[in-house]
């Protein structure tokens, strides 16, 4: 690189005195941009193409302006929980992948991307390791501590009492970090409001006045989607 000779990083160029001076900043030659994609689809379970989107990718309408309002509302200030509600096919997903890719771009990360079902996948392969209990508490503990996380499909997992016990104790955790100042992010998407989930205690969490309940309103996408070839 010309500008910082590869090491991805400058000095600030200011005068003596000034509050940036001698601090690190990142060089923002375009030549670093592959590596910078790379690792940050290592860091948030995202694709190559996902983490180069954005929340202003995504045309704003009437029906889908609250949600976009909140989603850069959490970017700007990082802490709490988001929780967006719609019909399918209409940006849900998008504004969640945003939201990872541009935190982990303002390193307020490591920030990640997962489904709720994924989640449970997971942690229920504990099982098969040879010390269920340390294996099992050791997860427990990597996702209680991941400073931002969105779940997707919080409502499309099979329930049974294990799936429900987990869930409530994983999110009680996160809601008690939350609560207690800590800058954790937690961001949700389902097609059902938080009430559906059928669990009084954990959505009456969800509901606390300092987080954000918002529907998304906008119908499908996807019936006006066709496939483009590239040449």
């Amino acid at each position: 690189c010309p500008d910082c000779g590869g090491s991805g990083f400058l000095r600030q160029d200011v005068e003596v005195g000034h509050s940036q001076f001698g601090k690190i900043v990142r060089c923002e030659h375009p030549i670093h941009q592959p590596d910078r994609l790379r690792r940050m689809a290592e860091i948030s379970h995202l694709g190559p193409e996902a983490v180069k989107r954005k929340l202003s990718d995504i045309q704003t309408v009437d029906e889908n302006r609250e949600m976009l309002t909140a989603a850069r509302a959490i970017i700007d200030n990082p802490c709490g929980w988001l929780y967006i509600w719609g019909g399918p096919g209409n940006a849900k997903t998008e504004t969640l992948i945003a939201i990872i890719n541009e935190l982990n771009q303002r390193q307020r990360g490591p920030a990640i991307y997962t489904t709720f079902t994924q989640i449970l996948d997971w942690m229920r392969a504990a099982y098969n390791t040879n010390d269920y209990n340390e294996d099992y508490l050791s997860r427990f503990n990597r996702l209680k501590n991941m400073p931002v996380i969105a779940i997707d499909e919080m409502d499309k997992a099979r329930s049974t009492p294990w799936a429900e016990e987990f869930r409530f104790s994983f999110l009680d955790e996160r809601y008690m970090a939350a609560v207690d100042g800590q800058n954790f992010v937690t961001v949700f998407a389902g097609n059902t409001h938080p009430k559906d989930l059928e669990c009084d205690v954990l959505y009456d969490r969800f509901r606390d006045g300092r987080f954000m309940i918002v529907e998304n309103q906008a119908g499908s996408a996807r019936p006006n989607m066709a496939w483009q070839i590239k040449s």
